[in-house]
């Protein structure tokens, strides 16, 4: 594939250039390795630290990413954390600086990156540790059974690792326990009488309960495979944001807007606040699971591309899900 047309394999895929996106991948890595925790409400005079000390280690890994992608004609995301060590401190240092790419750096910035020496061995540590937490979740989930797939290792499947795996604790937590405190709202005030449904109320809770309690069946799975599937389960969630939006979007549960009322404070809270990550991440997953190779056993495509820390942000929004339905039942068929 030519360079213009890798560079649009990316921007059909990711909706930018290869090195914007290799910059998001890198910069989660080399974030978590750094311990800066990026949410909104922990940003601080850190930032300015960061930047000026981390920031060139994250240029650097994405600069390797990309050249490491361009010889290997595939997307940044797909190249392997070996193969991409070897780009930044290895083999291939020394060609990091030569050859187009589209971004705001220049071949004399490259060579910078390439040349020093401090950062090619932070960006060494950042790659070894992150590969050597990618094979403990590899071996957790597997139980130990197999050997790490090189596929586990895929740039873009870390980066998602690292993004929810956060800081400290999993950077989706504070926005599931928001959302879950909104549906006990909910649910405090029906229980106390505190906000009277109407038959509007109730209609939409009916409906928005019948979407959150059906079964994840999409995409289909080969003949054989036992289900929910990961990539199912993934793929669901912005399935049933998408449709509960339109329900929302609908005249005749106008009275259930977000701003002024328990229900629609609630819906809106766990569709908006707990759903919209995981939509981001589903959308890659499920380009990717299109092009999978069709004789690959799914478990080892999912070991690959849904690593433990994304699994458990799944896990935290079904539950979150499966809450507010429990709270909706009671709602349009209450226990007399």
């Amino acid at each position: 594939m030519s360079g213009q047309g890798w560079e649009r394999r990316h921007a059909a895929e990711y909706g930018t250039t290869a090195w914007s996106r290799a910059v998001v991948s890198c910069g989660a890595l080399v974030a978590h390795h750094a311990g800066y925790d990026r949410r909104p409400g922990a940003v601080s005079e850190a930032a300015a630290g960061f930047r000026q000390e981390w920031m060139p280690v994250a240029e650097l890994l994405a600069l390797a990413a990309c050249r490491a992608g361009q010889a290997q004609d595939r997307p940044v995301d797909d190249v392997e954390l070996p193969v991409l060590l070897g780009w930044a401190d290895g083999a291939h240092t020394h060609l990091l600086h030569t050859g187009p790419l589209d971004g705001h750096l220049g071949p004399a910035h490259w060579l910078r990156l390439a040349e020093d020496e401090t950062c090619r061995s932070r960006a060494r540590d950042v790659v070894t540790t992150e590969s050597t937490l990618a094979i403990v979740e590899s071996r957790e989930l597997t139980g130990g059974r197999t050997s790490t797939p090189a596929r586990a290792l895929r740039l873009g499947a870390r980066a998602a690792a690292a993004q929810a795996r956060g800081v400290g604790f999993p950077a989706w937590a504070d926005d599931c326990a928001w959302a879950a405190d909104q549906v006990e709202r909910l649910h405090l005030a029906m229980q106390a009488g505190a906000w009277r449904p109407t038959s509007a109320h109730r209609a939409y809770a009916r409906e928005v309960h019948r979407t959150l309690v059906a079964e994840p069946d999409h995409p289909p799975c080969p003949a054989g495979a036992v289900g929910p599937s990961w990539i199912q389960r993934v793929v669901r969630i912005p399935h049933v944001r998408a449709t509960v939006l339109a329900l929302a979007a609908q005249p005749a549960y106008a009275v259930a807007a977000p701003a002024s009322d328990p229900l629609g404070a609630a819906v809106d809270a766990v569709v908006h606040v707990g759903m919209e990550p995981v939509s981001v991440l589903a959308a890659g997953l499920e380009r990717a699971w299109a092009a999978q190779l069709p004789d690959r056993p799914v478990a080892e495509w999912e070991l690959a591309h849904i690593p433990g820390p994304v699994r458990e942000q799944i896990r935290a929004v079904e539950a979150l899900a499966l809450r507010l339905t429990v709270v909706l039942l009671d709602l349009w068929h209450p226990h007399e």
